[in-house]
């Protein structure tokens, strides 16, 4: 399994959703998946330290484990994000429930 870099891990064991891992650094290594999942792919964008590239590192490893990024709850998507769906073909369903 691939693992994250340095610069990556320094970010999620300190950053924002870091209490979601536990108290101790030992516990938040070991519920790394968690934390990472926490976060939405704009709230890691704007971590110091992680750009685009980095994001799409997160959400690769995670993807591997067969989780994802959080979804912001109004349906906003980075344009990268976006860009990335659109690049790879993908389509997008849209509930039309998620919208007012």
């Amino acid at each position: 399994m691939a693992k994250l870099s340095r610069a990556i891990l320094t970010v999620l064991l300190s950053g924002r959703h870091s209490a979601l891992g536990g108290r101790s650094p030992r516990d938040r290594a070991a519920n790394l998946a968690r934390i990472a999942s926490a976060y939405s792919r704009f709230e890691l964008e704007q971590e110091k330290g992680i750009g685009p590239a980095r994001a799409a590192e997160v959400e690769v490893w995670l993807r591997r484990q067969g989780l994802s990024l959080r979804v912001e709850r109004d349906g906003a998507v980075s344009a990268i994000a976006l860009a990335e769906m659109t690049t790879a073909g993908g389509a997008v369903r849209v509930a039309s429930s998620e919208f007012p």
